[in-house]
């Protein structure tokens, strides 16, 4: 499972990155990590990702814009996460784009897996 597929983590809380980039290689999937949207961006332009899962509070560039962004460029899957999606602002910001997933925090990593598999088809 997982083989071959590059999924991009992007949060800048060290510990979420960590915790699923154990869980996810120890299901097979290559793991690259962003702390900031910036770098997230520059990732996905060094190599296109299967799939993207980010926070949507991020340093240097606004998690919805590093979405829309990758959206636009690379047609990207997208999962986001995030502990302040309640808020009315945050949602009216991603209505408009397309997310393959939403997962709150704190996260349940078997239900985001189970999402993972349906969307890249595992």
């Amino acid at each position: 499972m997982g083989e071959n597929k590059i999924i991009l983590i992007v949060d800048d809380d060290k510990e979420i990155c960590l915790l699923l980039k154990e869980f996810l290689e120890e299901r097979g999937f290559e793991i690259r990590i962003a702390h900031d949207g910036q770098k997230a961006i520059e990732l996905a332009e060094n190599h296109v990702p299967d799939l993207v899962i980010t926070d949507l509070l991020l340093p240097k560039e606004h998690g919805v814009d590093v979405m829309r962004e990758i959206k636009d460029r690379f047609f990207t899957p997208i999962i986001a996460i995030s502990g302040i999606y309640h808020q009315d602002e945050v949602r009216k910001k991603i209505d408009d784009i397309y997310l393959e997933g939403f997962y709150e925090k704190p996260l349940n990593l078997e239900a985001l897996y189970k999402g993972i598999q349906a969307i890249l088809n595992e």
